[in-house]
């Protein structure tokens, strides 16, 4: 009876000491953002609570089929070999076995020469010195990410059904943090391209205002990053609403631990965890927490499609001639341009009018007719801009709009820009094309825009004509063939 009773004692010691070290280890997990950091802490209190030789992480290879994988971490005793940074190699893993463990398959082998396995599978754990074995899944989300190793390497050794339990429960608390950081370096390989696009585009602009490829980009750029701004601003003011319900439930979960853990069963008669329950507001989180996820999701996929949109309006890394839908080039130049078309002190925003009469599929240099369209629709915008800043007085000037036609021609295809500001006297529009020509006040354009515009579509076998009218606006077209015969110059 005593002797029972001992047991029991020592039963009751070594489950608080496990609900303790799970507690500590995930304190730990949640004070830290380093990966690699966290796994470490993990493993090594693990290896010591379990009294165990060695205790791994295994990073399986997904583009292997899972049946590669390498040792990330390590906690091991001194007598035995280190593992870290060896291969891991079993053929048969990926097919018949990584579903199951993605499943939740949990081994444990209390001998692996008494377990009947295969002389294979036997090799690949002798080789690491193994004659007990328990392997735990490691998930990121609902893809196997790794296993959680523990190795008995000086002898067989039963695994307890609370050892396999605790060993469990850390894996899944790993899991989470692999998610986590896994989501935190893409988010940040994410912030690192579009810091890198912006570089690329103060690049641009750098080049551009030495050869006026594009005499907008400054105000180009200012409307990218507004419209960049937008969401990144909902993902930062959603951020905050997330971190709070988060940290709610992890106060929450730490109370239950801590209450639990002593052997407090009934919750309702601790204040604390009352008061935090009360806080807590689980059923407006339950419905808030899915909505700041999924808005919060919405704004970087918005951020996305932006700089996607801005990467294929630029085409910097395609060379030749390629065949492409026309009106994508217009569409996205139209977005980057946004902000300039919204209202301003002098004027309502400008509208635009969409007449696509036909979507042709032409053969052309993508980046430099999408510069051309570019520079005319910035100069259209300036047009409109300049007749409003003067109080022109016409028929239509309520309403700033800008057309774009897009139509069969006898070339092939025919793209008009039309804008209803004050026109272009006729004395000058012969000089339209000369380089360093320009109408515009000093400083707002260098006069190369419709030069090498010019140039660009002339080495398309194109034309680019213009029709004005003093008062009644003016119409930019660009004539071009469906398909080319020559390299672009």
């Amino acid at each position: 009876m005593a002797e029972q009773h001992a047991c029991t004692l020592q039963q009751c010691s070594f489950d608080l000491a496990h609900e303790r070290a799970l507690f500590e280890i995930v304190s730990n997990i949640r004070k830290s953002i380093e990966l690699d950091e966290i796994i470490q802490t993990t493993i090594k209190e693990l290896r010591q609570l379990l009294a165990a030789d060695r205790v791994g992480v295994v990073r399986l290879d997904v583009h292997q089929g899972w049946d590669d994988g390498i040792f990330i971490a390590e906690s091991v005793q001194p007598q035995f070999d280190a593992v870290l940074s060896k291969q891991v190699h079993d053929h048969c893993f990926g097919q018949q076995y990584a579903d199951a463990y993605r499943d939740g398959r949990i081994q444990a082998l209390d001998d692996i020469y008494e377990a009947g396995l295969s002389p294979c599978h036997i090799e690949i754990l002798s080789q690491f010195q193994v004659r007990a074995n328990l392997l735990v899944p490691l998930l990121k989300g609902t893809e196997l990410w790794g296993l959680l190793c523990v190795h008995q390497c000086s002898g067989p050794r039963h695994w307890q059904a609370d050892e396999i339990e605790f060993v469990s429960k850390i894996a899944m608390h790993l899991s989470v943090a692999i998610d986590h950081a896994e989501l935190l370096t893409k988010t940040q390989q994410q912030a690192s391209e579009l810091e890198a696009t912006l570089r690329s585009l103060k690049s641009t602009q750098t080049q551009l205002a030495q050869s006026e490829k594009m005499s907008s980009l400054g105000q180009l750029a200012a409307g990218l990053a507004h419209e960049i701004n937008n969401p990144v601003n909902f993902i930062s003011a959603n951020l905050n609403h997330v971190e709070h319900h988060v940290r709610s439930l992890l106060t929450l979960v730490s109370l239950y631990q801590e209450h639990f853990s002593s052997g407090t069963s009934n919750s309702s008669s601790i204040p604390e965890i009352e008061a935090a329950e009360e806080d807590l507001d689980a059923d407006f989180l339950l419905r808030d927490l899915p909505n700041l996820c999924a808005s919060m999701k919405a704004g970087s996929v918005r951020i996305s499609y932006i700089v996607e949109a801005l990467r294929n309006f630029s085409r910097l890394d395609e060379v030749g001639f390629k065949k492409v839908r026309i009106e994508q080039g217009i569409d996205t130049a139209l977005l980057l341009l946004s902000d300039r078309l919204r209202p301003t002190q002098h004027r309502p925003k400008i509208q635009i009018q969409k007449r696509y009469h036909t979507l042709p599929i032409i053969e052309c240099s993508p980046g430099k007719i999408n510069q051309v369209v570019m520079s005319l629709l910035t100069n259209a915008v300036d047009a409109i801009d300049e007749a409003w800043a003067q109080n022109f007085d016409n028929i239509e000037r309520k309403k700033p709009l800008i057309a774009i036609d897009i139509a069969d021609s006898a070339k092939g295809v025919r793209i008009d820009i039309s804008d209803n500001g004050l026109g272009i006297p006729e004395a000058i529009q012969t000089k339209l094309y000369d380089p360093f020509f320009t109408t515009k006040p000093i400083g707002k354009g260098t006069g190369l825009g419709l030069a090498i515009s010019r140039q660009i579509v002339t080495n398309h076998h194109g034309e680019l004509l213009c029709e004005s009218q003093t008062g009644r606006g003016t119409t930019f077209s660009i004539e071009l063939p469906n398909t080319q015969t020559m390299p672009s110059s």
